[in-house]
């Protein structure tokens, strides 16, 4: 359970990583691409964002889960991007491969993205003021933490997605698409919202705040956090209602 925001003890950092594997490598050499994170001050209800884009010459692959209704994965959908070009929904050729010459380069990017990685994170970690690192589905956040050796000194590294299956005691995970609609998630010109909360996004992120970015993702696993610790009988009813009409649907 997200502990800080409920008891006021501690601030609590909710982020999002995107990743992507370096195009033409087989899946062999992944990079964070894009961070975003929310800071919450419980003593006085307030927020601030930071992000960061990880800007390299290289070709990325951008894997999308693609869910259904119940939240449950499908499919899977590939495009490509390169960051530093400001290049983004290229094809994707499951068949292409980079030049035996072109991996070193592609390793070498990767490693400094996992540096920059870190001195993102060093920047965030206030040592003595964060407690939790709140994230939606935490194995990649996990590896790349250890890939980038950012401390976590005094932080507890809090799984979302897996601290709701388990105080429900569901059979299954839920997506962060499925259970952002079920907060009722909104985002518009100036202000993301849920349900009962409200907060004010500076103009500089506005633009960032769609699903499946760092700072969209940030800011929605925020909001599910907060519905989930101040309102849980509202949210585990839509849970529950939501779980029974999939399960009649077969």
């Amino acid at each position: 359970m997200v502990q800080s925001v409920a008891d006021g003890t501690g601030r609590s950092v909710y982020l999002d990583i995107e990743f992507g594997y370096v195009y033409g490598t087989c899946r062999e050499v992944m990079m964070p691409i894009e961070i975003g994170a929310v800071v919450y001050r419980p003593e006085d209800d307030e927020v601030c964002y930071a992000g960061e884009q990880f800007r390299y010459d290289v070709g990325v692959e951008i894997w999308k889960k693609v869910t259904d209704p119940c939240g449950r994965t499908v499919g899977v959908s590939t495009t490509v991007a390169n960051m530093a070009r400001g290049e983004y929904g290229l094809r994707y050729d499951h068949s292409f491969r980079i030049a035996d010459a072109g991996v070193p380069g592609a390793r070498e990017a990767a490693r400094n993205a996992f540096v920059d990685l870190r001195l993102f994170m060093e920047s965030v970690l206030v040592p003595g003021e964060i407690r939790d690192v709140v994230v939606f589905a935490a194995d990649m956040e996990r590896r790349a933490f250890r890939a980038a050796e950012v401390p976590l000194d005094g932080c507890a590294l809090v799984d979302l997605q897996r601290e709701i299956r388990r105080r429900l005691a569901m059979k299954q995970v839920l997506s962060l698409d499925r259970l952002a609609r079920l907060i009722d998630f909104r985002a518009d010109d100036s202000a993301v919202a849920s349900a009962h909360f409200h907060y004010p996004v500076p103009e500089e992120y506005r633009h960032l705040l769609s699903p499946h970015r760092g700072m969209g993702d940030a800011v929605r696993t925020f909001l599910l956090a907060r519905e989930f610790e101040e309102n849980l009988p509202e949210l585990e009813a839509r849970v529950r209602a939501l779980m029974d009409a999939c399960e009649s649907e077969g």
